[in-house]
């Protein structure tokens, strides 16, 4: 398959923006879509109630826009009637709202399996599948929703952004004409449908209707915008700047505007004015690979283009699956003489998408220019085999969505100096949740983590209270306890007081001590499971501690040798390292298979050592004994992305987020949604 090099198109990636706002609200608290079936007081029990307590409270939290806490409660509501539609819908449509498009679809699915005639569940289920570049299958569920509903203007207006994104702006327009006969005559239909009408370069009827959705809202920017778009396409720049101008005088901080007049000030020449422009894009929403491409277009143009690498450097970051940013990139490289990292950035696009034929021409001229004759040969030869094979072929529908998630950038348009309240744009460092240790005295009860012992002989106590946030130790009441611990001798006859001493010097930090302790407990009762468990936990924090002072860089991978130091145990294993740790996370196990939180924990430290795939088996064993633990599904859905396998990570991260891990719907924003 052949692509060219060119900038993003803008009616393309604007029936993307524009994808939530014709979609109708779910008003939980007027009048909700789908009608309830409402039962008398007298006829509620008990358990009956509490399930309509908590989709009451899911209601109103959802009308808050309070989606994780909507979630919650719909959780509870599952739980107690799972084979009711209503609480899968809600919460799909929770998740939806957060963009996790991939738990959204699973929860409608389930809705459609205890109602298969509820147009509004095929109608969602549509609109999240598009999100996914599933169209076929979104095409498919809108068909299923106008049968069951033929008279619903929304189930038309959002089926025509799909056939927009499509390029079938025939079918867009119909759909749009539909919805206007459905008396459906806001100014997004208008917008929409002006938008179908310049695809096919109508451009006065695209200009009609979006002087029409103007006028019926003057404050909606998208009016401006749009017509901007089509009068650059007319070759009308100064017009169009005189739109984007209008819509930045609305909203001053509205990048979306401000990224198209960088186009039209392109096309004037206006390169100080584009750079200003794509700049301050950059500066309200810093993850936006829009901005980034097209400002290293404008730098090369300035002659720039190691400035130009780094723009493109970001984009892959943002985007790492884009096949055309590494045709661009590798052009670069080669224009600058760095014809290695050319071919492997040609490598890289046809490891992506094998089907490259001008990664592969391109490619063959470096390896001729490498004078590697014979790879130059074979790589020209793959680029004409390509192109014969699929001249006069068209693609079919998800070879064609594939190839345009592969080419498709990502980026939110909005404002990044008014931090946005979902808590999915929030953008911060992604980074493992932590291992879980003991805690005998925290801040706050309600981020403990429970494990019930009760019966277990290698346990000396019913229930174990763990946390992975060692800010939530109360390190004051530790303090007390462990002045009581040093004035009276007596507390210190047996292995579980030797274990508590342990403990609480963890707590304050005092690590090398702790192990001393830990030590001594289980060389007088070499069966006590948590003075392992602990061991390890407090020599992992002894070693990121070391780690941290010797400036070590620490992420995800480091490699062990860096923190194999200070001494040996008789099995010459130094002391203080990941393989020490997990031996001690081995002998847990060993003691007790079912206490998950030490396969988390060993999960944990593998990943730090490198052991990728090791990592990913113990936070599944961990999740096989407790479903509901949403730490080791955030885990492994982290490790999976960065093993590539995108869509086992999403569905655990989606679980996570379900199961209240809020980082979840960020990692999901940024990684599993284009």
């Amino acid at each position: 398959m052949v692509l060219s090099n060119t900038p993003i198109t803008h009616g393309e990636f604007f029936v993307k923006l524009q994808a939530n706002s014709g979609i109708r609200k779910l008003n939980i608290g007027k009048k909700f879509i789908i009608i309830f079936l409402v039962l008398s007081s007298f006829q509620l029990n008990v358990f009956s109630q509490r399930i309509g307590d908590y989709l009451q409270l899911a209601k109103i939290e959802l009308d808050k826009e309070n989606y994780l806490k909507a979630i919650y409660n719909l959780n509870q509501a599952i739980r107690m009637r799972p084979a009711s539609y209503e609480g899968y819908f809600l919460r799909g449509y929770a998740k939806y709202r957060l963009d996790d498009y991939i738990g959204a679809e699973q929860d409608f699915t389930d809705a459609a399996q205890f109602d298969p005639f509820n147009s509004e569940i095929y109608h969602y289920r549509a609109i999240v599948k598009s999100q996914q570049y599933n169209f076929g299958g979104a095409l498919e569920d809108f068909a299923k929703a106008i049968e069951l509903n033929p008279n619903d203007p929304y189930i038309h207006l959002n089926r025509g952004r799909s056939y927009l994104f499509l390029k079938d702006f025939e079918k867009t327009i119909e759909d749009c004409n539909r919805a206007i006969e459905l008396k459906y005559k806001k100014d997004n239909v208008y917008i929409l449908r002006g938008m179908a009408e310049s695809g096919l370069e109508q451009y006065d009827g695209a200009l009609q209707d979006f002087n029409l959705a103007i006028s019926k809202n003057k404050e909606n920017t998208q009016g401006y915008i749009q017509r901007g778009i089509v009068r650059i396409e007319m070759k009308q720049p100064d017009s169009a700047l005189i739109d984007f101008n209008k819509a930045l005088d609305k909203n001053p901080n509205d990048s979306y505007a401000m990224f198209n007049r960088s186009m039209a000030r392109m096309e004037l020449a206006d390169t100080t004015g584009a750079f200003e422009d794509l700049n301050n894009v950059i500066d309200l929403s810093p993850y936006n690979s829009y901005a980034y491409y097209n400002r290293a277009i404008l730098k090369v143009g300035t002659g720039d283009e190691q400035g130009a690498i780094e723009d493109l450097n970001k984009v892959i970051a943002f985007n790492p699956d884009n096949i055309v940013v590494y045709l661009f990139r590798g052009r670069l490289k080669r224009s600058l003489g760095d014809l290695k990292g050319s071919v492997d950035d040609y490598s890289k696009a046809i490891e992506i998408y094998p089907d490259f034929a001008d990664a592969y021409y391109e490619r063959s001229q470096v390896k001729r220019q490498m004078m590697d004759l014979k790879g130059a040969d074979k790589d020209r030869e793959m680029a004409y085999a390509i192109n014969e094979f699929h001249f006069n072929d068209s693609l079919k529908l998800q070879e064609a969505m594939y190839l345009k998630r592969l080419i498709a950038l990502s980026g939110d348009f909005y404002d990044e100096k008014k931090p946005s309240d979902k808590v999915q744009d929030q953008y911060s460092d992604i980074e493992m949740i932590p291992a879980f240790s003991t805690v005998l005295f925290s801040k706050n009860i309600e981020n403990i983590s429970l494990f019930d012992t009760f019966g277990k002989k290698m346990y000396h106590s019913p229930v174990i209270t763990l946390i992975y946030d060692d800010s939530n130790i109360n390190t004051s009441s530790s303090n007390a306890e462990l002045q009581k611990i040093y004035q009276d001798t007596s507390l210190l006859m047996d292995p579980e007081n030797y274990y508590k001493k342990a403990v609480l010097l963890s707590h304050i930090q005092n690590y090398k001590q702790a192990i001393q302790e830990f030590d001594n407990v289980i060389t007088l009762d070499p069966g006590y499971l948590m003075a392992y468990f602990d061991r390890a936990n407090t020599r992992l924090k002894l070693v990121d501690l070391i780690n941290s002072a010797d400036d070590f860089d620490f992420k995800v991978g480091g490699n062990q040798d860096e923190v194999n130091f200070h001494g040996s145990d008789k099995s010459g294993i130094p002391e203080h390292t990941y393989e020490k740790i997990i031996q001690d996370y081995n002998k847990v196990i060993d003691l007790d298979a079912g206490f998950y939180f030490a396969y988390f924990n060993r999960g944990y430290v593998k990943a730090k050592a490198g052991n990728y795939w090791g990592a990913v088996s113990d936070f599944t064993k961990a999740i096989e004994m407790d479903p509901k633990f949403g730490e080791a599904h955030f885990n492994k859905g982290l490790i999976l992305l960065l093993l590539k396998v995108n869509n086992v990570a999403c569905n655990d991260l989606s679980q996570a987020g379900e199961l209240g891990i809020e980082e979840a719907f960020n990692v999901i924003k940024r990684y599993c949604v284009k």
